[in-house]
């Protein structure tokens, strides 16, 4: 049990803890985070945008289905009040 090492007192204290903001070296970033910001949004309005074509398109077909059976129906009330 003795084999153990203890860690030192600066990494368990909070003083010995940095709490300021320190860039990390190495190489440059793939991507700028400008970039990034920019596509999502613009994927985010692609998928909005797509969703609403797809409904409108959708809501035109109910539209024109409602359209021919409200003629169907007026139809086969003035056949059956001839009748």
């Amino acid at each position: 049990m003795s084999d153990q090492t203890q860690p030192s007192a600066t990494t368990q204290s909070p003083d010995g803890r940095s709490t300021s903001f320190q860039p990390v070296t190495g190489e440059a970033e793939h991507y700028s985070g400008e970039g990034l910001l920019v596509s999502a949004y613009a994927l985010i309005w692609v998928i909005l945008l797509s969703w609403v074509a797809l409904v409108w398109r959708k809501q035109s077909v109910l539209d024109a289905r409602l359209d021919d059976l409200e003629r169907e129906i007026a139809r086969a009330d003035a056949t059956s009040a001839r009748s």
